[in-house]
């Protein structure tokens, strides 16, 4: 069976995150286990400040991402040039609930992986979990992954062994008309 997968992309604030959550709702409904990682903006007066993971089996919270000044030194991390500090036990945390959700992988199964950015571009972040999930996979089930639109051909990349990967922008008016049944 050919790899059913979903590629979410659009903007910072292009409704990635809430329509990944809305698709995780859907195929609750419908039976599906969902499982994976959705990453929850925290803001402040209208900046973003974090980023919390959501382990979408158990609705729990922990720290993923921070603003670089507010990061103490012990957990975070900072790479590249970002703005920000990343939790290292956060993303061990995610990889491993990505890690448990291949292993459980069934026809009957949703992955959701929130989202593959910078950081995964360089093989780090939810990057190790995603690649998991995407070998389990072989053998049937429905991902779901989010990213901003110029990280599109990279996950199509990663993707490439597997004929089915339907790409839509998270943000379009008639996102599940167009998803119709072709997905979960």
């Amino acid at each position: 069976m050919n790899l059913r997968a979903l590629i979410l992309h659009g903007p910072i604030g292009g409704g990635k995150t809430a329509r990944s959550l809305e698709l995780a709702d859907r195929a609750g409904e419908k039976g599906l286990h969902v499982m994976g990682v959705a990453s929850i903006r925290v803001m402040e007066g209208g900046e973003t400040v974090a980023y919390d993971g959501l382990d979408l089996a158990s609705g729990s919270r922990f720290p993923l991402v921070l603003l670089g000044e507010r990061a103490g030194p012990s957990d975070w991390v900072k790479l590249g040039p970002w703005k920000y500090s990343f939790s290292e036990q956060g993303f061990s945390r995610a990889n491993k609930l990505l890690a448990e959700a291949a292993s459980k992988i069934s026809e009957r199964s949703l992955v959701i992986v929130d989202e593959y950015g910078h950081i995964e571009m360089i093989g780090r972040g939810l990057y190790p979990g995603l690649v998991d999930v995407v070998e389990a996979m072989r053998g049937g089930g429905f991902l779901a992954i989010t990213c901003r639109t110029d990280k599109v051909d990279a996950l199509l990349q990663l993707l490439s062994p597997f004929k089915q990967v339907l790409v839509l922008e998270a943000d379009r008016p008639d996102f599940w008309d167009t998803l119709g049944d072709s997905f979960i």
